[in-house]
């Protein structure tokens, strides 16, 4: 007669500690905090242009922005995979939309990869209104390119 198949500890142990590392990267920041916008002393109006949009106008009151409101399109960033760029609209201070301007993939599995990453990513900087989010696992490089193109939209609408 056979024993039993017994599975040992070690593997239950790392099994375990890999569930909860990933549901740990998958939930939302506690630590996310809402985009702020950048202010200046006195009383200021800047106007930003965006190829292929209309251009953007942020009024600023009295040290802080009264009402920004525009689209900007991050860089394209290199993330080894390939490359990509986000357009970013904000209406009344508030992001409001995230596509994709520019993505090239070096090959069909990081394609596949970009088509399940990209809207999970997109949530969590529409539900945080910033780029202080959790990189996703197994999509390290995206998540960190994807953050840097959207804020460096946002420091094009003059958020930070």
């Amino acid at each position: 007669m056979k024993p039993p198949f017994k599975i040992p500890l070690t593997l239950l142990t790392a099994t375990a500690a890999g569930f909860v590392g990933i549901v740990t990267l998958h939930s939302p920041s506690s630590r996310s905090s809402p985009v702020t916008q950048a202010s200046s002393a006195g009383s200021s109006a800047t106007t930003t242009t965006t190829p292929g949009s209309p251009p953007t106008t942020t009024t600023t009151v009295g040290g802080s922005p009264a009402n920004v409101n525009g689209t900007a399109v991050g860089p394209i960033e290199n993330y080894g995979y390939g490359h990509l760029a986000v357009k970013v609209t904000i209406v009344n201070n508030h992001i409001v939309g995230l596509n994709i301007e520019s993505l090239q993939t070096l090959e069909s599995y990081s394609q596949q990869l970009e088509a399940q990453v990209v809207p999970i990513l997109k949530t969590e900087v529409l539900q945080a209104q910033g780029t202080r989010i959790n990189a996703l696992s197994g999509a390290t490089y995206t998540s960190e390119a994807y953050a840097y193109s959207i804020q460096s939209a946002l420091d094009k609408l003059h958020f930070k």
